[in-house]
């Protein structure tokens, strides 16, 4: 049970919403809250093929406002929601977040129809494999989105302001999850 003096966080939830006249989907605040926050010692995986990131939970007051579409700021951090658990009398809501930075990203900037999003990179969990010395190296990583942002296997995303140097090409798509997608992202440089 949450105690008043224990909720000393303010948090704000943010829902996404998309700027038509900019091409560009934005988390904007929703509402402001106060919330126990709490530091993990474990990883939130809040990538089911990417590694896992910090994480933190939070105790705060239930609003039916909150869902896994929304997220967290809380001071400067971006928190990406991987838990709702409604508390037994119905007060408050305990939260899981995992602590991430936000990249900047534009869906394939080739297609006529393009926009730019928020986004989540991971790297992809491979295990260990040896690997031949090869002129070329080939960066995989996960790229996490809101479930409104989709991408088409063989397209590109850019990631950041340089286009030249963060075009990745979509490998693999998993949209299954309610809440999120996630997409195998890869590029390949010279050494």
């Amino acid at each position: 049970m949450a105690s008043a003096g224990a909720m000393n966080q303010r948090v704000q939830v943010q829902t996404l919403v998309y700027d038509e006249d900019a091409e560009k989907w934005n988390w904007e605040p929703l509402y402001t809250s106060w919330a126990e926050a709490e530091l993990n010692t474990r990883r939130n995986l809040f990538s089911s093929v990417g590694i896992g990131a910090r994480g933190v939970t939070f105790t705060m007051r239930r609003n039916s406002r909150l869902t896994l579409f929304k997220s967290i700021r809380w001071g400067s951090q971006f928190c990406f929601l991987t838990s709702i658990i409604h508390n037994p009398g119905g007060l408050y809501d305990t939260v899981e977040a995992a602590l991430v930075d936000l990249a900047t990203c534009r869906k394939d900037p080739r297609e006529e129809i393009t926009y730019y999003f928020p986004g989540v990179l991971t790297e992809k969990y491979m295990g260990h494999e040896q690997q031949e010395p090869m002129a070329v190296t080939t960066t995989t990583l996960v790229l996490v989105t809101p479930k409104d942002i989709t991408l088409s296997p063989g397209s590109l995303v850019q990631i950041g302001a340089s286009a030249a140097r963060n075009n990745y090409h979509v490998l693999t798509c998993h949209e299954l999850d309610a809440y999120k997608n996630e997409y195998e992202i890869s590029r390949e440089a010279d050494v």
